[in-house]
């Protein structure tokens, strides 16, 4: 994470102030206070000064759009992405209030998949402490364009839990250095199934894969979801394209969360969930999370990206 500048301290700690009474006790029985449209832009914009990266301003107008259900989807250009070999990636962030406890919703967006499409094969490489662990992932495109493939690391930002007080839970992801010669030694010790050599060859690794899902308790059983994907394909492919098929299939992601609900639950620890934290979640406590909504449907369980047009 970027050094931050102790000129911002009293900033952030005025942006925490504003976003903690807003949402006030997570915990709390009475109704949350008012306006939430006007606390979820600060409670963003905390983010912005303590995360990973930036995410888009919202007005009033559009904080009361994503309370009534609405999706924000955009692409925008991050002043703060920091990074000379990714001019030509396409930064796109998403954001969906959802009804349900923050824990549940963490699951359904980790628990699963690590992919916005069905057309990308995942391999687990390595587990790492924490939560975090390395994946390779394959993604076949139709002709006349080429395979994509990559190394991913993906991690908690355990600064931010920290900081936040638990408000702000954040799954992150980012391309491993020398990710080619770590795809090289995983296929030649034959831990890549799936795959041919042949393949591998022929496609095309990403000049930049980078982003996050970020977890805000609203309190009262209410979620922020937001999501921040920084993607560069590579070679000759139409930005018009991979916008609109990027947008499309994160705005679809986040719809699906608006049905997360259940008496019960299909979290099995198969993978295990770490939570912002990095401690493991247990089966029981997600089916204690769960209690509270004895009439509801089974929880919707959604693939997640996290490896995002990963």
């Amino acid at each position: 994470m970027p050094t931050r500048d102790p000129g911002n301290r009293p900033v952030v700690a005025s942006l925490t102030a504003i976003a903690l009474l807003a949402f006030g006790d997570a915990g709390a029985g009475e109704p949350p206070p008012e306006p939430l449209a006007d606390a979820i832009p600060a409670l963003l914009e905390l983010y912005s000064k303590l995360g990973d990266f930036h995410l888009p301003d919202l007005s009033p107008a559009e904080a009361n759009a994503l309370l009534a259900g609405e999706s924000f989807v955009t692409v925008f250009d991050d002043p703060g992405s920091g990074h000379a070999n990714d001019a030509g990636a396409m930064r796109v962030a998403g954001m969906q209030v959802v009804d349900a406890p923050r824990l549940l919703v963490w699951v359904s967006v980790l628990g699963e998949s690590d992919q916005l499409s069905g057309k990308v094969k995942r391999t687990l490489l390595a587990n790492k402490p924490a939560g975090a662990y390395v994946t390779y992932q394959h993604m076949d495109l139709p002709w006349p364009f080429k395979d994509r493939q990559w190394v991913i690391l993906s991690e908690k930002n355990l600064a931010l839990a920290d900081k936040t007080g638990g408000r702000i839970w954040e799954h992150r992801w980012s391309l491993v250095p020398r990710g080619e010669d770590v795809l090289e030694i995983a296929h030649t010790e034959e831990r890549i199934s799936g795959v041919t050599r042949q393949q591998l060859d022929d496609s095309v690794y990403l000049a930049a894969n980078r982003g996050a899902w970020i977890l805000f308790d609203l309190g009262h059983e209410r979620t922020l979801v937001a999501t921040y994907l920084d993607v560069d394909l590579g070679g000759r492919f139409p930005g018009a394209l991979v916008r609109s098929f990027t947008k499309r299939q994160l705005k679809s992601e986040l719809q699906a969360l608006k049905a997360l609900s259940g008496a019960d639950s299909t979290y099995n620890e198969q993978p295990m969930v770490h939570d912002g934290h990095g401690l493991p979640i247990s089966r029981w406590t997600v089916l204690e999370a769960s209690g509270p909504w004895p009439t509801q449907s089974r929880m919707v369980r959604t693939s997640a990206t996290e490896d995002a047009l990963q």
